[in-house]
């Protein structure tokens, strides 16, 4: 009887694999791949493995922390330049516990042309308020579009991407402001 516990542990460690998979790893931001030339930026990322992320590189340069060697899911932060024309290209490496190594590249549009807000129809409203129809559009993607009303910025919700529509009810004179994902902003203001 007492062989049993024995024979469960040797026939357990029997079914076991080896670790073959690479990590996993990606950038959180800069999101949408847009950038603004000659620029530079805290690009932020991860690297997730079951048996621990020991090293993640940046085009060869090690940017990974001694305190977070090891563990499974680990977070890594790098300073981005982005050349002044052109397109820009980083390497990611990551590698885990047993020695199996992901390679990631990660392209980004240099991006200097802020986003076009166009507007498409007005309509008076009871009270000297307007009603807005419109659209943002930019060649990498609309981040964020605030309404500037009375000293107060106001962030509309809606949804990322390169042609985003809205509908605005807002003070003559208020000011549409729109971010793309290279931080371009362009501004327009109610009729």
């Amino acid at each position: 009887m007492r062989w049993r516990p024995l024979l469960l542990l040797f026939l357990l460690s029997a079914c076991a694999r080896p670790d073959t998979l690479p990590p996993e790893v990606g950038l959180v931001y800069p999101q949408g791949g847009g950038v603004a030339p000659g620029r530079s930026l805290l690009a932020e990322g991860y690297a997730f493995d079951p048996s621990g992320v020991v090293s993640v590189r940046v085009n060869g340069r090690e940017v990974l922390e001694a305190p977070s060697r090891g563990k499974p899911l680990v977070a890594f932060r790098f300073r981005l330049e982005a050349p002044s024309s052109g397109t820009a290209e980083i390497v990611l490496e990551a590698e885990d516990g047993v020695g199996n190594r992901a390679t990631r590249r990660v392209a980004f549009t240099l991006d200097n042309d802020p986003p076009r807000i166009q507007l498409e129809r007005t309509e008076r409203l009871e009270g000297g308020l307007v009603r807005v129809y419109g659209r943002v559009e930019d060649n990498v993607g609309v981040e964020r579009v605030v309404l500037l009303e009375k000293g107060r910025y106001l962030p509309l919700s809606l949804p990322k991407g390169t042609s985003v529509p809205f509908a605005v009810v807002a003070s003559p004179g208020s000011v549409l402001i729109a971010v793309d994902a290279a931080e371009n902003r362009a501004s327009r203001r109610l009729p």
